[in-house]
């Protein structure tokens, strides 16, 4: 019982201890978040005040501008009309007057005299602004309030003086000044951002108030008196804003007066009139209190959630575990996939392996070796379409892959599938269907590579869930809309079928439906189907029952290419491989084979031998470029390039080749020979100025008409 209650005491304790740091944790969080919640809101407040006092300053200072250039544009006038009397003259200001912003003008000639818009001629040294007007030698900008029983108000006075008198009317004039109530400045500023708590004034550097804002109208006459009893926080005093106002340059300060904090950003207004103003933009500090008050209250339920949080971790991490799952799940799949892999490249490298094994021991049986050498084809074959899935499927998951179109026939296409197909069938006793009577339009632009990679994996996968005596079928049919032709593929077959269960998941990657063991594969044929057929812009669909069949459809959108020639004739001849003697047609072309692995580059030789070529060999593109160079004229009809050499590789020996002085390296035909068969690889082969491209493992067949069909064009046959 004791050691129960020793238990039940330290639980609580080690409850506690949690919950005291829980609340610890949670002030200090709040405490740091208050700070910077009031920090953010400070510098927003700044911010919009540096903003409002730029906007302001730019404001005021082009109505100055404007004010100045209305009268130099007066006096241009005036000048102009130097012929006309002086009545006529004064008549034009009252006009002006009248129609500008100005309340009165007034005219100023050599002798100090002074006429007004209002037809009054007054000494100079009566005006309160003779002063300023007679020691500027171009102009002043100053504040005149006018209490006379004729008139009442506040007033700028703009003034323009001339370097030289101009004669009018018999009069030299000086100069013009002009009148503007003073509450246009004031119209100027506005400070709607901080809800009517700020203010801005135009002062004298000596705190002498121009005008202010709307929004504040009893001002004491001089804004920087009232603050000798302030109390400035974070460092600041009076003494430097005087000494920041004396030097020009902008300040911003906070104090406190009369029981109210305020901020305050004073900016100078110097402009080329030489006046000595300044802007001043200050505003409550309750706008940032309520601002963060607002923003601290909103967050309090955040606060008193993540303390439910905290409390509850145990909970959360028990539910986290199914991540945890998830995680393993994945990691199986990917593991079966790899086992799955593993499996798919290693049966046929076993058929291979045993097959040459047989063939040794066989090699005084023609018909064996002619049986073997079949059944290695076709595990080479399968070899190299489980690499290229899985290829296939890694630039999926990196977003690399690409679909490159160009004109393709689809007879041709279907036809090398149907071949393909039938070699499929017959070894399973399959019967095999092919209907492409509706291809109305079979010269189109597309990707023939990717569309044959789909048939071949769908017709690869109905081939192999159909069981002996079954039958498996490729329908192609067209509807041709316009300049492009939505073409339909429909592969059915009459196999296993699949369950609604697996075909909710079935275009996922690594799925299979596990029900016979030799039928297992990578998993990915109806994943990369699936994504090649989006990329060229069609769709796929499956139907399917266990035990009757399924069917796949797909259907591609494809311009028509339209064909403005006809074939040429001797292509029988071309696709045979021999002239029309039975010779073949690369006897007696002189062709080097640039090659480091020895045993390809054997190979290689060998076929050509067998073709009556005349060969030279080079173990990298250092030797092919200096057998190229000790050749004579047109002595190479083709060059047969390696990638991924020593010394050189082939993308600087071609480039090297090409860039020689002499006619024949610009046109004598250089095919690749790559293991790298992306897209992208080809097109960096042809950059480097080769002719085409024979990828690796390299179909014998395939080279030879590329070899043929090159020569052709160089007439060499």
């Amino acid at each position: 019982m004791g050691k129960v209650r020793r238990k039940n005491v330290w639980h609580w304790w080690v409850w506690a201890l949690i919950l005291l740091i829980s609340f610890a944790v949670l002030g200090g969080g709040y405490w740091l978040y208050y700070q910077s919640i009031e920090a953010a809101v400070y510098s927003t407040t700044l911010s919009f005040m540096e903003q409002i006092a730029d906007h302001d300053h730019l404001n005021i200072v082009n109505q100055m501008d404007s004010k100045r250039e209305v009268l130099l544009t007066l006096l241009k006038r005036i000048e102009a009309t130097r012929n006309s009397r002086i009545e006529d003259v004064v008549y034009s200001l009252g006009v002006e007057a009248k129609t500008t912003s100005f309340d009165t003008l007034y005219l100023i000639t050599a002798a100090d005299e002074v006429y007004s818009s209002s037809y009054l001629k007054t000494p100079l040294q009566s005006m309160v602004w003779a002063e300023e007007f007679r020691n500027t030698s171009s102009g002043f900008l100053t504040r005149y309030d006018e209490d006379s029983r004729e008139r009442w108000g506040e007033f700028l006075v703009y003034g323009v003086r001339l370097p030289a008198p101009v004669s009018c009317g018999g009069k030299e004039i000086s100069g013009v000044v002009g009148l503007v109530p003073i509450a246009e400045i004031a119209n100027q500023m506005r400070l709607e951002s901080f809800d009517g708590q700020g203010i801005a004034i135009v002062m004298k550097r000596s705190g002498d108030i121009i005008t202010a804002s709307q929004q504040y109208s009893d001002l004491d006459n001089n804004f920087l008196n009232p603050l000798e009893h302030a109390r400035f926080k974070n460092g600041g005093s009076l003494e430097d804003c005087r000494q920041a106002i004396r030097e020009g340059d902008s300040i911003f300060v906070e104090y406190s007066l009369d029981d109210n904090s305020y901020y305050a950003l004073f900016q100078s207004l110097d402009h080329h009139e030489g006046n000595d103003w300044y802007l001043v933009v200050r505003v409550s500090t309750q706008v940032t209190e309520d601002q963060v008050n607002t923003l601290i209250s909103r967050s309090l339920p955040f606060f008193f959630m993540l303390g439910l949080m905290i409390l509850a971790i145990a909970y959360f991490i028990y539910h986290s575990m199914d991540s945890v799952k998830v995680a393993r799940a994945s990691e199986q799949a990917k593991s079966a996939f790899l086992a799955n892999m593993s499996h798919e490249i290693r049966t046929p490298l076993n058929g291979i392996v045993g097959l040459h094994y047989l063939m040794r021991q066989n090699l005084g049986d023609r018909g064996k070796l002619e049986e073997y050498l079949k059944k290695a084809e076709v595990s080479t074959s399968f070899l190299q379409s489980v690499i290229t899935d899985v290829l296939d499927m890694s630039k999926i998951e990196s977003g690399q892959l690409e679909i490159y179109s160009s004109e393709m026939n689809l007879k041709a296409l279907i036809e090398e599938v149907g071949i393909l197909l039938e070699s499929q069938t017959r070894r399973k006793m399959l019967q095999c269907s092919i209907d492409c009577g509706e291809l109305t339009e079979p010269i189109v632009c597309g990707d023939a590579l990717r569309i044959k990679q789909v048939l071949t994996n769908l017709l690869g996968n109905a081939v192999k869930f159909t069981p002996e005596g079954g039958a498996v079928s490729l329908t192609v049919g067209q509807e041709v809309n316009g300049e492009t032709v939505h073409t339909v593929f429909q592969v059915s077959d009459t196999g296993c079928g699949m369950s609604q269960e697996f075909l909710e998941r079935i275009w996922q990657p690594f799925e299979q439906e596990h029900r016979v063991a030799h039928q297992n594969g990578t998993g990915l044929g109806t994943t990369l189907s699936k994504t090649l057929v989006e990329k060229m812009g069609g769709s796929i669909s499956v139907e399917s029952q266990l035990g009757k069949g399924t069917v796949f459809t797909f259907s591609i959108p494809l311009p028509v290419v339209r064909q403005t020639g006809e074939e040429s004739p001797s292509n029988e001849a071309k696709e045979t491989g021999h002239g029309m003697g039975g010779k073949s047609m690369l006897a007696g072309k002189h062709i080097m084979v640039v090659e480091d692995n020895e045993i390809n580059r054997m190979i290689v030789v060998s076929i050509l031998e067998d073709q009556e070529c005349e060969l030279t060999e080079a173990r990298d593109g250092q030797e092919a470029l200096a057998s190229f160079e000790g050749s004579r004229q047109d002595y190479y009809d083709l060059i047969l390039m390696d990638i991924q050499m020593p010394v050189m590789n082939g993308y600087e020996a071609t480039r090297s080749i090409r860039s020689l002085d002499r006619p024949d390296a610009k046109s004598v035909p250089i095919i690749a020979m790559t293991a790298n068969a992306f897209r992208e690889d080809i097109e960096k082969a042809l950059d480097a100025g080769m002719d085409d491209v024979a990828t690796k493992p390299l179909d014998i067949s395939l080279l030879l008409k590329k070899i043929e069909q090159i020569g052709n064009g160089r007439n060499l046959s």
